[in-house]
Protein backbone atom coordinates (compact mmCIF):
# COMPACT_ATOMS: atom_id res chain seq x y z
CA UNK A 1 0.00 0.00 0.00
CA UNK A 2 2.81 2.25 0.86
CA UNK A 3 4.42 1.48 -2.12
CA UNK A 4 1.37 2.42 -4.48
CA UNK A 5 0.78 5.67 -2.94
CA UNK A 6 4.25 6.95 -3.42
CA UNK A 7 3.95 5.34 -6.96
CA UNK A 8 0.84 7.34 -7.62
CA UNK A 9 2.31 10.55 -6.55
CA UNK A 10 6.10 9.83 -8.41
CA UNK A 11 4.15 9.80 -11.34
CA UNK A 12 2.08 12.84 -11.62
CA UNK A 13 4.45 15.51 -9.82
CA UNK A 14 8.32 16.23 -10.64
CA UNK A 15 9.67 13.52 -8.44
CA UNK A 16 13.30 14.91 -8.65
CA UNK A 17 12.20 17.56 -5.86
CA UNK A 18 11.76 14.63 -3.36
CA UNK A 19 13.71 12.53 -1.41
CA UNK A 20 12.48 9.06 -1.79
CA UNK A 21 13.84 6.89 1.19
CA UNK A 22 12.67 9.79 3.52
CA UNK A 23 9.34 9.66 2.27
CA UNK A 24 9.00 6.16 2.47
CA UNK A 25 10.49 6.01 5.85
CA UNK A 26 7.89 8.55 6.69
CA UNK A 27 4.71 6.49 5.49
CA UNK A 28 6.02 3.20 6.93
CA UNK A 29 5.58 5.63 10.19
CA UNK A 30 2.57 6.96 10.02
CA UNK A 31 -0.68 6.68 11.69
CA UNK A 32 -2.72 6.52 9.16
CA UNK A 33 -1.57 4.52 5.87
CA UNK A 34 -4.03 4.67 3.00
CA UNK A 35 -4.25 3.22 -1.05
CA UNK A 36 -4.94 5.48 -3.62
CA UNK A 37 -5.71 4.20 -6.92
CA UNK A 38 -5.89 7.10 -9.10
CA UNK A 39 -4.99 10.68 -8.02
CA UNK A 40 -8.15 12.57 -6.86
CA UNK A 41 -10.04 15.49 -8.10
CA UNK A 42 -11.77 18.13 -5.82
CA UNK A 43 -15.28 16.86 -5.16
CA UNK A 44 -18.65 19.03 -4.96
CA UNK A 45 -18.97 20.22 -1.42
CA UNK A 46 -21.16 17.98 1.09
CA UNK A 47 -21.18 15.37 -1.78
CA UNK A 48 -21.95 11.50 -1.87
CA UNK A 49 -18.51 9.46 -1.05
CA UNK A 50 -16.71 8.31 -4.14
CA UNK A 51 -15.52 5.01 -2.84
CA UNK A 52 -14.26 3.35 0.32
CA UNK A 53 -10.72 3.22 2.46
CA UNK A 54 -9.77 0.06 4.49
CA UNK A 55 -10.52 0.45 8.23
CA UNK A 56 -8.06 1.61 10.36
CA UNK A 57 -6.62 0.42 13.35
CA UNK A 58 -6.48 1.88 16.44
CA UNK A 59 -8.57 3.86 18.51
CA UNK A 60 -10.08 4.80 21.94
CA UNK A 61 -13.36 2.87 21.36
CA UNK A 62 -11.65 -0.41 21.46
CA UNK A 63 -10.95 -1.97 24.72
CA UNK A 64 -9.08 -0.32 27.64
CA UNK A 65 -10.41 3.42 26.96
CA UNK A 66 -10.15 4.64 29.96
CA UNK A 67 -13.06 5.16 32.05
CA UNK A 68 -15.16 8.77 32.75
CA UNK A 69 -15.48 9.68 35.86
CA UNK A 70 -19.26 9.24 36.73
CA UNK A 71 -21.43 11.80 38.27
CA UNK A 72 -25.21 11.61 39.26
CA UNK A 73 -27.48 12.86 37.27
CA UNK A 74 -24.61 13.90 34.42
CA UNK A 75 -24.85 12.72 30.19
CA UNK A 76 -23.20 8.97 29.69
CA UNK A 77 -20.77 9.25 27.47
CA UNK A 78 -20.38 6.92 25.26
CA UNK A 79 -17.21 6.41 22.75
CA UNK A 80 -17.50 5.10 19.31
CA UNK A 81 -17.64 2.01 18.27
CA UNK A 82 -15.77 -0.27 15.75
CA UNK A 83 -17.36 0.87 12.91
CA UNK A 84 -16.24 4.54 13.22
CA UNK A 85 -12.80 3.21 13.24
CA UNK A 86 -11.92 3.31 9.87
CA UNK A 87 -13.81 4.07 6.50
CA UNK A 88 -13.95 7.98 5.84
CA UNK A 89 -13.39 8.76 2.13
CA UNK A 90 -11.65 11.84 3.51
CA UNK A 91 -8.46 10.17 4.98
CA UNK A 92 -7.59 11.02 1.22
CA UNK A 93 -7.27 14.38 0.95
CA UNK A 94 -10.17 15.69 -2.10
CA UNK A 95 -7.13 17.28 -3.84
CA UNK A 96 -4.62 16.05 -6.35
CA UNK A 97 -2.56 13.41 -5.43
CA UNK A 98 -4.31 12.86 -2.42
CA UNK A 99 -2.70 15.36 -0.14
CA UNK A 100 -2.73 19.28 -0.37
CA UNK A 101 0.40 20.41 -2.33
CA UNK A 102 -2.09 22.73 -4.75
CA UNK A 103 -3.36 24.03 -1.78
CA UNK A 104 -0.04 26.06 -1.67
CA UNK A 105 1.44 25.61 -5.01
CA UNK A 106 2.42 29.51 -5.26
CA UNK A 107 5.38 28.87 -2.43
CA UNK A 108 7.14 27.84 -5.24
CA UNK A 109 7.11 30.91 -7.73
CA UNK A 110 7.72 33.05 -4.16
CA UNK A 111 11.31 31.02 -3.87
CA UNK A 112 12.24 31.39 -7.53
CA UNK A 113 11.02 35.01 -8.45
CA UNK A 114 10.17 36.76 -4.78
CA UNK A 115 13.73 37.51 -3.08
CA UNK A 116 11.99 40.40 -1.43
CA UNK A 117 9.06 38.33 -0.40
CA UNK A 118 11.50 35.62 0.98
CA UNK A 119 13.64 38.02 2.87
CA UNK A 120 10.99 39.62 4.59
CA UNK A 121 9.85 36.15 5.49
CA UNK A 122 13.10 36.26 7.29
CA UNK A 123 13.14 39.52 8.93
CA UNK A 124 9.38 38.69 10.24
CA UNK A 125 10.14 36.32 12.00
CA UNK A 126 13.43 37.75 13.73
CA UNK A 127 11.32 40.64 14.21
CA UNK A 128 8.82 38.78 16.18
CA UNK A 129 11.08 36.25 17.61
CA UNK A 130 13.56 38.46 19.32
CA UNK A 131 10.85 40.70 20.53
CA UNK A 132 9.21 37.85 22.47
CA UNK A 133 12.78 37.94 24.79
CA UNK A 134 11.49 40.30 27.03
CA UNK A 135 8.15 38.70 27.37
CA UNK A 136 8.19 35.47 29.55
CA UNK A 137 4.36 35.03 29.23
CA UNK A 138 4.45 34.99 26.10
CA UNK A 139 6.91 32.25 25.20
CA UNK A 140 4.87 30.15 28.06
CA UNK A 141 2.52 30.01 25.77
CA UNK A 142 4.18 29.30 22.83
CA UNK A 143 6.18 26.46 24.40
CA UNK A 144 2.28 25.52 25.40
CA UNK A 145 1.29 25.90 21.73
CA UNK A 146 4.67 23.90 20.46
CA UNK A 147 3.98 20.97 22.83
CA UNK A 148 0.69 20.25 21.56
CA UNK A 149 1.30 18.31 18.77
CA UNK A 150 1.61 15.69 20.97
CA UNK A 151 0.12 16.55 24.09
CA UNK A 152 -2.94 17.39 22.26
CA UNK A 153 -4.74 20.88 20.96
CA UNK A 154 -8.28 20.67 22.76
CA UNK A 155 -6.65 21.10 26.20
CA UNK A 156 -4.21 24.13 24.92
CA UNK A 157 -7.02 26.08 22.92
CA UNK A 158 -9.18 25.46 25.67
CA UNK A 159 -9.40 28.97 26.95
CA UNK A 160 -10.89 30.06 24.23
CA UNK A 161 -14.21 28.98 25.11
CA UNK A 162 -14.02 31.52 27.79
CA UNK A 163 -13.01 31.64 31.61
CA UNK A 164 -16.27 28.84 32.89
CA UNK A 165 -16.87 27.29 29.77
CA UNK A 166 -13.46 27.07 29.31
CA UNK A 167 -12.38 25.58 32.91
CA UNK A 168 -15.97 23.02 31.95
CA UNK A 169 -14.23 21.82 28.64
CA UNK A 170 -10.56 21.09 30.52
CA UNK A 171 -12.65 19.37 33.44
CA UNK A 172 -14.23 16.97 31.03
CA UNK A 173 -11.37 16.30 29.31
CA UNK A 174 -9.43 15.65 32.46
CA UNK A 175 -12.38 13.30 33.21
CA UNK A 176 -12.51 11.41 30.03
CA UNK A 177 -15.76 12.16 29.88
CA UNK A 178 -15.53 13.72 26.40
CA UNK A 179 -14.99 10.08 23.95
CA UNK A 180 -15.85 11.48 21.07
CA UNK A 181 -14.72 14.55 21.16
CA UNK A 182 -11.51 13.46 22.29
CA UNK A 183 -11.52 10.23 19.65
CA UNK A 184 -11.46 13.16 16.83
CA UNK A 185 -9.65 16.06 18.01
CA UNK A 186 -7.54 15.27 20.92
CA UNK A 187 -4.80 12.84 21.52
CA UNK A 188 -1.72 15.02 19.10
CA UNK A 189 -1.26 13.18 16.17
CA UNK A 190 -3.19 10.32 17.51
CA UNK A 191 -6.50 12.22 16.45
CA UNK A 192 -9.22 10.33 14.09
CA UNK A 193 -9.67 14.01 12.04
CA UNK A 194 -6.13 13.78 11.51
CA UNK A 195 -3.93 11.63 9.19
CA UNK A 196 -1.59 10.88 7.15
CA UNK A 197 -3.20 13.08 4.19
CA UNK A 198 -3.30 16.22 6.71
CA UNK A 199 0.04 15.76 8.55
CA UNK A 200 1.78 18.35 5.87
CA UNK A 201 4.75 15.22 5.84
CA UNK A 202 5.05 15.17 2.37
CA UNK A 203 4.34 19.42 1.25
CA UNK A 204 7.65 19.62 3.24
CA UNK A 205 9.69 17.21 1.68
CA UNK A 206 8.70 18.55 -1.61
CA UNK A 207 9.40 21.94 -0.64
CA UNK A 208 12.61 21.35 1.60
CA UNK A 209 12.64 24.81 2.94
CA UNK A 210 15.02 25.14 5.85
CA UNK A 211 13.69 26.87 9.31
CA UNK A 212 14.66 29.89 10.59
CA UNK A 213 16.51 28.43 13.17
CA UNK A 214 18.84 26.65 10.29
CA UNK A 215 19.15 29.45 8.10
CA UNK A 216 20.18 32.51 10.72
CA UNK A 217 20.79 30.89 13.50
CA UNK A 218 22.42 33.16 15.28
CA UNK A 219 19.76 35.61 14.87
CA UNK A 220 16.93 33.31 16.10
CA UNK A 221 16.61 32.97 20.12
CA UNK A 222 15.45 29.50 21.22
CA UNK A 223 12.98 29.23 23.97
CA UNK A 224 13.48 25.61 25.34
CA UNK A 225 11.32 23.88 27.99
CA UNK A 226 11.67 20.87 29.72
CA UNK A 227 13.19 17.28 28.09
CA UNK A 228 11.78 17.89 24.49
CA UNK A 229 13.85 19.71 21.62
CA UNK A 230 11.34 22.40 20.20
CA UNK A 231 13.82 22.80 16.84
CA UNK A 232 13.97 19.70 15.41
CA UNK A 233 15.11 18.66 12.02
CA UNK A 234 12.08 18.73 9.65
CA UNK A 235 11.28 21.04 7.05
CA UNK A 236 9.70 24.36 7.09
CA UNK A 237 7.06 24.63 4.71
CA UNK A 238 4.06 24.80 5.83
CA UNK A 239 3.67 25.17 9.60
CA UNK A 240 2.89 21.17 10.68
CA UNK A 241 1.59 22.90 14.21
CA UNK A 242 -0.30 26.12 12.26
CA UNK A 243 -1.97 23.05 10.14
CA UNK A 244 -3.09 20.72 13.15
CA UNK A 245 -4.27 23.90 15.30
CA UNK A 246 -5.69 25.25 12.37
CA UNK A 247 -8.23 22.13 11.35
CA UNK A 248 -8.60 21.22 15.18
CA UNK A 249 -9.96 24.34 15.93
CA UNK A 250 -12.13 24.45 12.89
CA UNK A 251 -13.48 21.47 13.39
CA UNK A 252 -14.35 21.88 17.28
CA UNK A 253 -16.07 26.00 16.02
CA UNK A 254 -17.90 23.70 14.08
CA UNK A 255 -19.57 22.12 16.98
CA UNK A 256 -19.81 25.49 18.99
CA UNK A 257 -20.43 28.04 16.56
CA UNK A 258 -22.01 30.48 18.99
CA UNK A 259 -18.08 30.98 20.16
CA UNK A 260 -16.41 30.19 16.39
CA UNK A 261 -14.91 33.19 15.94
CA UNK A 262 -13.24 33.42 19.38
CA UNK A 263 -11.87 29.34 18.76
CA UNK A 264 -11.08 30.29 15.32
CA UNK A 265 -8.91 33.03 16.52
CA UNK A 266 -6.77 30.79 19.32
CA UNK A 267 -6.13 28.54 16.24
CA UNK A 268 -4.52 31.49 14.83
CA UNK A 269 -2.62 32.55 17.52
CA UNK A 270 -1.14 28.88 17.92
CA UNK A 271 0.23 29.59 14.25
CA UNK A 272 1.38 32.58 14.98
CA UNK A 273 3.48 31.40 17.91
CA UNK A 274 5.36 28.98 15.85
CA UNK A 275 6.80 32.20 14.39
CA UNK A 276 7.58 33.31 18.78
CA UNK A 277 9.57 30.29 19.24
CA UNK A 278 11.35 30.98 15.87
CA UNK A 279 10.33 27.78 13.87
CA UNK A 280 8.48 28.73 11.47
CA UNK A 281 8.68 31.98 9.01
CA UNK A 282 5.25 34.25 8.36
CA UNK A 283 4.71 31.53 4.97
CA UNK A 284 4.77 28.41 6.53
CA UNK A 285 2.05 29.60 9.08
CA UNK A 286 -0.05 31.25 6.78
CA UNK A 287 0.48 28.09 4.37
CA UNK A 288 -0.14 25.69 7.46
CA UNK A 289 -3.63 27.67 8.33
CA UNK A 290 -4.70 27.40 4.46
CA UNK A 291 -3.97 23.32 4.06
CA UNK A 292 -5.71 23.14 7.68
CA UNK A 293 -9.01 24.80 6.72
CA UNK A 294 -9.29 22.39 3.28
CA UNK A 295 -8.40 19.30 5.12
CA UNK A 296 -11.37 20.41 7.60
CA UNK A 297 -13.87 20.85 4.67
CA UNK A 298 -12.44 17.45 3.55
CA UNK A 299 -13.55 15.96 6.67
CA UNK A 300 -17.06 18.11 6.76
CA UNK A 301 -18.04 16.98 3.72
CA UNK A 302 -17.09 13.31 3.85
CA UNK A 303 -20.76 11.93 5.17
CA UNK A 304 -19.54 9.24 7.71
CA UNK A 305 -16.73 12.25 9.39
CA UNK A 306 -19.50 14.80 9.04
CA UNK A 307 -22.07 12.21 11.44
CA UNK A 308 -19.76 11.43 13.83
CA UNK A 309 -18.49 15.25 13.78
CA UNK A 310 -21.97 15.67 14.54
CA UNK A 311 -22.43 13.54 17.43
CA UNK A 312 -19.18 14.59 18.89
CA UNK A 313 -20.95 18.21 19.11
CA UNK A 314 -23.90 16.72 20.52
CA UNK A 315 -21.43 14.85 23.40
CA UNK A 316 -19.78 17.74 23.80
CA UNK A 317 -22.80 20.49 24.40
CA UNK A 318 -24.46 18.42 26.60
CA UNK A 319 -21.43 17.51 28.81
CA UNK A 320 -20.91 21.57 28.83
CA UNK A 321 -24.54 22.58 29.83
CA UNK A 322 -25.00 20.01 32.59
CA UNK A 323 -21.70 21.46 33.94
CA UNK A 324 -23.06 24.93 34.02
CA UNK A 325 -26.20 24.12 34.73
CA UNK A 326 -27.99 26.28 32.05
CA UNK A 327 -27.80 26.52 28.46
CA UNK A 328 -24.56 27.48 26.73
CA UNK A 329 -26.40 30.82 25.16
CA UNK A 330 -26.62 32.39 28.45
CA UNK A 331 -23.66 30.82 29.73
CA UNK A 332 -21.80 32.53 26.38
CA UNK A 333 -23.83 35.46 27.33
CA UNK A 334 -22.31 36.22 30.97
CA UNK A 335 -18.87 34.12 30.64
CA UNK A 336 -15.34 36.54 30.26
CA UNK A 337 -14.75 36.06 26.58
CA UNK A 338 -11.17 34.87 25.25
CA UNK A 339 -12.09 38.07 23.04
CA UNK A 340 -14.66 39.66 22.13
CA UNK A 341 -16.09 38.49 18.51
CA UNK A 342 -14.72 42.08 16.54
CA UNK A 343 -11.31 41.46 18.25
CA UNK A 344 -11.38 38.01 17.91
CA UNK A 345 -12.22 38.88 14.00
CA UNK A 346 -9.11 41.62 13.85
CA UNK A 347 -6.76 38.82 15.27
CA UNK A 348 -7.68 35.94 13.11
CA UNK A 349 -7.70 38.72 9.51
CA UNK A 350 -4.42 40.55 10.98
CA UNK A 351 -2.81 36.63 11.25
CA UNK A 352 -3.91 35.92 7.56
CA UNK A 353 -1.52 38.17 5.95
CA UNK A 354 1.05 38.95 8.97
CA UNK A 355 2.44 42.11 6.92
CA UNK A 356 2.70 40.91 3.51
CA UNK A 357 1.88 43.37 0.63
CA UNK A 358 -0.48 42.57 -2.39
CA UNK A 359 2.23 41.41 -4.93
CA UNK A 360 -0.43 40.24 -7.35
CA UNK A 361 -3.51 41.25 -9.21
CA UNK A 362 -5.40 43.21 -6.58
CA UNK A 363 -8.81 43.03 -8.22
CA UNK A 364 -9.27 39.54 -8.63
CA UNK A 365 -12.77 37.93 -7.81
CA UNK A 366 -12.90 36.05 -5.29
CA UNK A 367 -13.69 31.98 -5.80
CA UNK A 368 -14.42 29.95 -3.52
CA UNK A 369 -13.16 26.34 -2.94
CA UNK A 370 -16.16 24.16 -3.80
CA UNK A 371 -15.38 22.32 -0.55
CA UNK A 372 -15.23 25.53 1.23
CA UNK A 373 -19.02 25.98 2.32
CA UNK A 374 -19.97 23.23 3.94
CA UNK A 375 -17.30 24.89 6.61
CA UNK A 376 -20.58 27.02 7.55
CA UNK A 377 -23.43 24.32 7.91
CA UNK A 378 -23.61 24.42 11.47
CA UNK A 379 -23.36 28.08 11.28
CA UNK A 380 -26.04 28.72 8.67
CA UNK A 381 -27.81 25.72 9.22
CA UNK A 382 -30.87 26.80 7.04
CA UNK A 383 -28.47 28.46 4.43
CA UNK A 384 -27.97 26.90 0.60
CA UNK A 385 -25.05 26.04 -0.42
CA UNK A 386 -24.45 28.89 -2.79
CA UNK A 387 -25.44 31.27 -0.05
CA UNK A 388 -22.73 30.13 2.49
CA UNK A 389 -20.68 30.55 -0.58
CA UNK A 390 -21.92 34.14 -0.98
CA UNK A 391 -21.12 34.49 3.05
CA UNK A 392 -17.64 33.66 1.99
CA UNK A 393 -17.00 35.30 -0.89
CA UNK A 394 -18.31 38.49 0.57
CA UNK A 395 -16.20 38.24 3.98
CA UNK A 396 -13.04 37.17 2.19
CA UNK A 397 -9.64 39.73 2.06
CA UNK A 398 -8.77 41.49 -0.81
CA UNK A 399 -6.89 39.69 -3.20
CA UNK A 400 -3.26 39.52 -4.33
CA UNK A 401 -1.19 38.39 -1.46
CA UNK A 402 1.25 36.23 -2.05
CA UNK A 403 -0.25 32.97 -1.57
CA UNK A 404 -3.31 33.56 -3.30
CA UNK A 405 -4.36 30.80 -5.77
CA UNK A 406 -6.50 33.12 -8.28
CA UNK A 407 -6.94 30.04 -10.70
CA UNK A 408 -10.37 28.67 -11.16
CA UNK A 409 -9.79 26.24 -8.01
CA UNK A 410 -9.89 29.08 -5.61
CA UNK A 411 -8.52 30.90 -2.99
CA UNK A 412 -7.57 29.15 0.28
CA UNK A 413 -5.36 31.68 1.25
CA UNK A 414 -8.30 34.75 1.44
CA UNK A 415 -11.35 32.57 3.11
CA UNK A 416 -11.94 34.61 6.32
CA UNK A 417 -13.75 31.85 8.30
CA UNK A 418 -13.79 33.75 11.45
CA UNK A 419 -15.10 37.07 9.50
CA UNK A 420 -17.78 34.45 8.04
CA UNK A 421 -18.63 32.80 11.10
CA UNK A 422 -19.34 35.95 13.07
CA UNK A 423 -21.37 37.67 9.82
CA UNK A 424 -24.69 38.91 10.41
CA UNK A 425 -26.85 38.60 6.70
CA UNK A 426 -29.84 39.05 5.49
CA UNK A 427 -31.25 36.75 2.76
CA UNK A 428 -32.98 38.33 0.46
CA UNK A 429 -36.22 38.09 -1.55
CA UNK A 430 -34.67 36.67 -4.38
CA UNK A 431 -32.46 34.55 -2.72
CA UNK A 432 -29.28 36.26 -2.38
CA UNK A 433 -27.70 36.74 0.79
CA UNK A 434 -25.97 40.08 2.00
CA UNK A 435 -23.81 39.93 5.07
CA UNK A 436 -24.49 43.40 6.97
CA UNK A 437 -21.84 45.77 7.77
Amino acid sequence: MQRHYLNVFKASIDWRRLNVNKIRRGLGAALLTVSVSAPLVVAPAEAAPIGQVPAVAGSEALPGYPAPVKHRGAPVPRPFGPEYLGGYVSDVSSHPYGVYLDVIRGFEGLRKSRPDVMKQNLETTVRINNAAANNPAQIKRAQMDAAADQAGVLNAVADSLGVELGGHFRAALRENRLPKTTFLLGNGYLARAGGLASSTFVEKEYFGYNRPFVVAPKRIKKYQSGPRDFYGKSKAFPSGHTNQATWVTTLLAMQLPELAPQILARGSEAGYNRLVMGVHYPLDVIGGRMTGTAAAADRWNDPKMRSAIKQAAAELRAELEWRAGRPLSRVVAKDKAYRSTDQAVREYTDRMTLGFKQIKRKDAPMIVPQAAPGLLKAKFPKLTYAQRASILRQTAIPSGYPLDDQSRSGSWHRLNLASAMAAKVKVNANGSVTVLK
